[in-house]
């Protein structure tokens, strides 16, 4: 049976209801229509005022439970009260279902879409039936007419595709955890319940990579469970004794697999420790599983430039050099920014305000000798100046009103020689569409003449 018809036989001679008509939504609805699968009714539940020829428009929760499967959209809060959970299903539900032996899951607070983009760059390269899908803004829908059952499908998962699912991948990945979310999940263990479901349904024949802050979280069922973290020294990776014959993905060449690898600054565009992290972890998928040697390892890694917004070097402006990471929505990826570029001179934070804990990030600033300036934007960055009031601050502190005023303040104060950066460590929700956006505002105010 072709991949195509097995989520037809899924599907057909249901009653299909689609919460949500984001990207995900439309994209399944899409694919019901255009591959022409048979469902009873077809129903959609969206605030918007629409109309859409042959589908249902419902206007209110309760009427969800009238169908059999719910496709719910991610990031939409569940009443458990009002909807009734065992009909919810959503494009990861049934894509891990139907495929779970050809995925490779990746999830993570931070750096899942760099290790996801990494692992999908290097694979591609040398098993050219590999597809990249989930949270980097593929939805999975929309690959499946690529697939056949011998593809290799990286999916990143982000912890809202997650929440619900009741199957997990053959290889699953959780780079680390950190509190994240908790405006949605309300709690830290809420949320890392939602991570961990990436790991909960796996068969003991599965493999499971995680990273040093998942370890007090990790209660593993598979016979292969990796701590990442164990096998770093320094630069180098190092595994003992040979890989697991039944792990690798050829069995005969399954003895070739090299062991240890060491990977220079120099050998890779990814700076900074956390970045390493992410090269292991993609180091044993292709190396330890797929059986690719170091030679080619390396070749396929120098050639993966990173991903925009991430740590990205900007531009040079009167001998100060501007980096964009505004990927950063938490405070430990900003202390590691700031760790891997050494000169950082002015750092923008601030952001939508999740109710997350800046005390370590606000500790560690404080002694960093090279910051001597702080610019803060709401709303995160007004509670971060009051914070830091408390705790014999010495730098100086700017609050601005808004991201160009920023970058204005910013072209002021930096000292020549040295480095702004704008790590935000909080959302960017409610003053931009997302990350990326706010990444692409920071350029254009730094190319406006007077700074904004």
């Amino acid at each position: 049976m072709k991949v195509l018809d097995k989520f037809k036989h899924d599907l057909e001679n249901k009653k299909i209801a689609i919460w949500g008509l984001g990207k995900e939504g439309i994209s399944t609805l899409q694919f019901i229509q255009s591959n022409n699968i048979k469902c009873k009714e077809i129903a959609v539940l969206e605030k918007k005022d629409i109309n859409i020829d042959g589908v249902k428009i419902l206007s209110n929760e309760q009427q969800l439970n009238d169908y059999d499967l719910i496709f719910k959209s991610p990031g939409i809060v569940v009443d458990e009260n009002i909807i009734d959970e065992k009909k919810l299903t959503s494009q990861t539900e049934e894509f891990i279902k139907i495929l779970s032996n050809q995925i490779i899951g990746i999830t993570g607070t931070k750096g899942k879409s760099t290790t996801s983009s990494l692992t999908y760059t290097i694979l591609k390269k040398y098993y050219p039936n590999t597809v990249l899908v989930g949270n980097i803004g593929i939805p999975c829908f929309n690959a499946i007419n690529e697939i056949d059952e011998n593809t290799n499908i990286v999916y990143e998962l982000s912890c809202h595709q997650l929440e619900f699912v009741k199957y997990s991948p053959h290889i699953a990945v959780i780079v680390n955890l950190y509190p994240d979310h908790l405006d949605h999940y309300k709690t830290f263990e809420n949320y890392i319940s939602a991570k961990l479901n990436i790991n909960k349904f796996q068969k003991p024949d599965d493999i499971f990579i995680y990273g040093e802050t998942c370890k007090a979280y990790i209660n593993s069922n598979t016979k292969t469970s990796v701590c990442i973290s164990d096998y770093i020294d320094g630069r180098t990776i190092k595994f003992d004794g040979d890989i697991d014959k039944n792990n690798s993905k050829n069995n005969a060449n399954y003895k070739n697999a090299d062991n240890k690898i060491e990977i220079l600054e120099s050998e890779t565009n990814l700076i900074g420790q956390h970045n390493f992290y992410d090269i292991a972890i993609s180091y044993y998928i292709c190396c330890r599983i797929y059986n690719l040697s170091n030679k080619q390892f390396k070749s396929a890694l120098k050639q993966f430039k990173g991903l925009p917004h991430r740590l990205e070097y900007v531009t040079t402006i009167d001998d100060v050099l501007y980096y964009d990471d505004s990927i950063s929505t938490i405070g430990e990826t900003t202390i590691e920014g700031i760790k891997a570029l050494k000169n950082v001179n002015t750092i923008i934070l601030g952001g939508m305000d999740r109710k997350i804990d800046y005390s370590n990030l606000e500790d560690f600033i404080l002694q960093q000798d090279t910051i001597e300036n702080i610019i803060l934007m709401p709303d995160t960055g007004k509670r971060i100046f009051s914070d830091l009031q408390g705790k014999a601050n010495n730098k100086k502190c700017y609050l601005v009103k808004d991201l160009e005023e920023a970058v204005t303040c910013a072209k002021k104060v930096t000292k020549k020689n040295t480095i702004c950066l704008l790590s935000p460590a909080a959302a960017s929700y409610g003053f931009f569409k997302n990350f990326e956006e706010r990444g692409d505002k920071f350029t254009e105010y730094l190319n406006t003449r007077d700074g904004g």
